[in-house]
């Protein structure tokens, strides 16, 4: 575990994924300071109002998607220290919410 923290990964169980493969790369939208949205595919509602926008890759490991954040990311949520929520929007599976 102490080495997925220092990598700045985050786990995703692919249960929430609702059984969509995700693919290599995914979009990351930072929507506020409690807040960023994973999606496979751009977010209109997002691209205009989203802090920052940047790529992410993934991973798979067993039972579980490992998502690579950018260091500014993962520092500024203190993801290192801090619970987060994962679940997946209801209107699309492949769009994973996470609240920090």
């Amino acid at each position: 575990m102490q080495e997925i923290v220092k990598q700045r990964v985050i786990e995703v169980d692919k249960k929430v994924a609702g059984g969509v493969k995700l693919p290599r790369t995914l979009i990351l939208y930072t929507v506020d300071a409690d807040h960023f949205v994973l999606s496979v595919k751009p977010l209109e509602s997002l691209e205009g109002t989203a802090l920052t926008k940047a790529r992410v890759s993934v991973a798979v490991q067993q039972d579980k998607y490992l998502i690579k954040l950018p260091a500014k990311i993962y520092n500024f949520y203190q993801m290192d220290e801090s619970d987060y929520t994962v679940m997946a929007s209801d209107k699309d599976h492949a769009t994973i919410i996470i609240t920090v």
